[in-house]
């Protein structure tokens, strides 16, 4: 009964997150509208171009209430999942690092949505947490595979998975500020609307939450690179030092190698705005 519960309730949560990203990308829509191209009449629209009354307070209580909905159903179905599954640790597979992403970037979309000075920033996040969302159905229906790290000793354990997961967060932030960057700014290259320049956020504004977001990323994700190779190298705990310790991982597997490949994608990418060769248009 209790995986049919749980796949329930995930895809339950990911139509509600899909139902909340197509609201806010139609809004956004309306918002970046040219000039002369029709009249925003929705209550929608006219909360995210952060006109002032009531039709700006409707969309952010009701934009915010259904990104809560789904955050609290992640926090929910986490905690039900830690009270029915043996084990101190509230994560027993990838399905619950998933909801507790999925949690904590709908409780940052929501604190995003209550800063008029980054408007417009949800319609970015909102379809990341849909394919968190999604992500966490496809690992618990079909690739489930509870975590096998009874003999790593809890400290290393608590700092691998936090790292690792808390650092895919800040990196989704990221990815989804950078998104909207790109969009606002060749809106405003095309002036296609002068208005829309004060609908939306900043690009200053945006700026700082992907530096923020990307860096704090980059560290956490540092941290849970490290730490797994530790545990590898058999610093772990007890029975680690065998082969691949106890992830069973040889260094040269797959997953290995795709996690390194995507540390230095990310530290390239980081570093890149430093080098003199790159700076403008390019």
């Amino acid at each position: 009964m209790e995986p049919n519960l749980t796949n329930l309730s995930l895809v339950v949560l990911t139509l509600l997150a899909a139902a909340a990203a197509l609201r806010a990308a139609r809004a956004l829509q309306r918002t970046l509208r040219p000039a002369g191209a029709g009249v925003v009449t929705d209550a929608a629209a006219a909360g995210a171009a952060g006109t002032p009354g009531a039709a700006a307070a409707a969309y952010v209580s009701r934009q915010a209430a259904l990104t809560a909905t789904a955050g609290a159903g992640s926090v929910g179905l986490l905690v039900y999942r830690w009270s029915v599954l043996e084990g101190w640790s509230p994560l027993h597979a990838h399905v619950d690092g998933l909801l507790l992403i999925a949690a904590l970037l709908a409780a940052a979309t929501v604190y995003l949505l209550t800063r008029r000075g980054l408007r417009g920033l949800e319609a970015f996040l909102l379809p990341v947490l849909t394919l968190v969302l999604a992500w966490a159905v496809c690992a618990a229906a079909w690739t489930y595979r509870p975590f096998d790290l009874r003999t790593l000793h809890p400290v290393w354990r608590a700092v691998h998975l936090s790292c690792v997961y808390l650092g895919t967060l800040s990196a989704a932030v990221a990815a989804a500020a950078g998104a909207g960057y790109l969009v606002f700014a060749r809106r405003m290259k095309r002036h296609r609307d002068p208005r829309a320049g004060a609908r939306v956020a900043t690009l200053e504004a945006v700026e700082r939450v992907i530096v923020r977001s990307a860096t704090l990323g980059f560290v956490l994700l540092t941290a849970g690179l490290v730490s797994g190779a530790v545990v590898m190298g058999g610093f772990g705990g007890p029975g680690s030092a065998d082969a691949g310790g106890v992830t069973g991982l040889a260094w040269g597997s797959p997953k290995v190698l795709l996690a390194a490949g995507a540390w230095l994608t990310f530290a390239v990418v980081m570093n890149v705005r430093f080098a003199a060769a790159f700076r403008g248009p390019r």
